[in-house]
This record gives structure tokens, C-alpha cells and sequence, in this order.
């Protein structure tokens, strides 16, 4: 398996190739992605130590992501509904392109939940759920050039470093400002 293939793997399930999907349907599923990796990242790396030994840390995690598939959702069907779209299916296509949502906030859970039962310590299970969702974000340049065949991997990885960078600088913003 070339290593493109490898890198692209965590968002292959939610994002195909231009031909298999309507391009619309396309861009929904990455602004999930990358809305909801950005929303979960801000979460986990906001929580406090004693936050995540006691647990508190999943419920702020696990509100973050209920809160931004629903929106996510909801502002993708509004949007639809007011471009003229028929609502019939919109739903139900809105709610499974939102589940990116929710893939991003897999690993923090895990990672937070596992340190709320004592190993390992809260600090190192905070700071790998944080450079798992960065190295995500990362990887949506190699997923955009998967849908524009035309970009080289080069150019790729640099659009997906550029999408990590500004998004942890969000992140900081948001910890920095509300914090």
C-alpha cells in the first residue's frame, strides 16, 4: 500500500473520491472533519488535570461532540433548505455527513477515559489525544488531493500542515480567550 493511501486511511470511511460522491456531499463531510477535530481539540486540550482523573473530562469531550454534530448538522440542512433544496432525505444525508463529527472525538475519549482509571497519567493521555487530532488535521491535505487528483503529494501535505497549523492556532485563540 503506497504511503498516500496509509496517511489518507482515518478519514477514508467519510470522504470518497469526487467520483463517488456529489461534491457537495463531499465538502459537507470535511467540514465535519475538520470543524469537529478542531471543536474536540479546543475540548481536550482545555480540561484540567483533575478533570480528566475524574472523569469530568468525558463529559466535556462527549458534550463537545454531541453539540457540534447536531450544528453541524442543523446548519447544513438550513443552508440546504434555504438554496431551494427539498428536505426529503436532506435529513438523513446531513446526519450521516456530520458523522465525522463524532469520529473525531474517538480518540480523546478513549485516551481520557483509560486515564481516568489511573494509567497513564492524565497529562500524557491529554497531550497524545491532542497530537493524534493535530496529525488528523494534517492529513486533510492528502484527503483534498485524493478529491483533486491533480495536486501533487507534495502539495497535499503542505495544505495539510497549513489546515493543522491555522487550527492550532484557533485552538489557542479560543484557550487563550474563554480560558
Amino acid at each position: 500500500m503506497p504511503i498516500s493511501d496509509a496517511l489518507q486511511h482515518p478519514v477514508r470511511a467519510y470522504v470518497h473520491a469526487a467520483g463517488d460522491l456529489e461534491t457537495s456531499r463531499a465538502e459537507s463531510r470535511m467540514s465535519a472533519y475538520v470543524y469537529g477535530e478542531i471543536l474536540v481539540l479546543a475540548a481536550t486540550a482545555g480540561v484540567s488535570q483533575s478533570d480528566i482523573r475524574s472523569g469530568r473530562s468525558l463529559l466535556v469531550v462527549l458534550g463537545t461532540i454531541l453539540s457540534t454534530y447536531i450544528a453541524h448538522a442543523l446548519a447544513d440542512i438550513v443552508g440546504a433548505a434555504l438554496t431551494g433544496h427539498s428536505l426529503t432525505g436532506m435529513v438523513r444525508h446531513e446526519l450521516r455527513d456530520s458523522v465525522p463529527v463524532v469520529s473525531a472525538g474517538v480518540p480523546s475519549l478513549v485516551l481520557l477515559g483509560v486515564a481516568a482509571l489511573g494509567w497513564p497519567p492524565a497529562v500524557w493521555a491529554q497531550s497524545l489525544a491532542c497530537v493524534i487530532l493535530i496529525v488528523r488535521l494534517g492529513l486533510t491535505g492528502l484527503v483534498y488531493r485524493r478529491l483533486h487528483r491533480g495536486m501533487s503529494v507534495e502539495r497535499g501535505v503542505r495544505f495539510g500542515l497549513s489546515v493543522a497549523l491555522v487550527a492550532a492556532l484557533v485552538v489557542a485563540l479560543k484557550l487563550v480567550l474563554t480560558h
